[in-house]
């Protein structure tokens, strides 16, 4: 058995196994043709007229897309970078819908104590239902209010 770093049972370079060879122990030099004229722009022809390829293929700038369905790249950009911009409250705001989560949640523990006990939860349900309203109408609120505040310090720095 050999390893690939005992080099002492291969046979030297040159020689090449029979089987490749015909028997003459050297492989023949490859014999090749001179390259043809039509031979390197039958590949571009279908590339889009380039010898080179394209990693994009076809691709447009989605600008150009966007702009031959008739949308504004502006305002797709804008609304995509509303929609990862994290909302960050103010400590103020932070308090106030703690405290309504805080409601919330003692409300809807008496809900689940009313429900364990068999006892009438519609009047809970509806009160956590006004409180979910009310905390989803202030945090949207608040949301709104201070994006259009760092709207505005954006525009001053402009």
């Amino acid at each position: 058995m050999s390893s690939w770093a005992d080099a002492s049972d291969d046979p030297p370079l040159e020689q090449a196994p029979a089987e490749y060879t015909g028997g003459g122990g050297v492989r023949p030099r490859l014999q090749l043709k001179p390259r043809s004229a039509t031979a390197g722009k039958s590949s571009g022809a279908s590339g889009g007229g380039s010898s080179k390829s394209n990693p994009f293929g076809a691709a447009k700038p989605r600008e150009e897309v966007l702009a031959s369905k008739g949308i504004d790249a502006s305002l797709v950009d804008k609304r995509v970078e509303r929609k990862a911009s994290v909302p960050r409250l103010t400590a103020d705001q932070d308090r106030q819908v703690e405290d309504l989560r805080k409601e919330l949640t003692e409300i809807e523990e008496k809900l689940r104590e009313a429900n364990e006990m068999e006892l009438p939860e519609e009047d809970f349900r509806v009160a956590a239902e006004e409180k979910r309203e009310e905390l989803n109408e202030l945090v949207k609120g608040f949301h709104d209010l201070n994006l259009k505040e760092r709207n505005a310090r954006d525009a001053e720095r402009r």
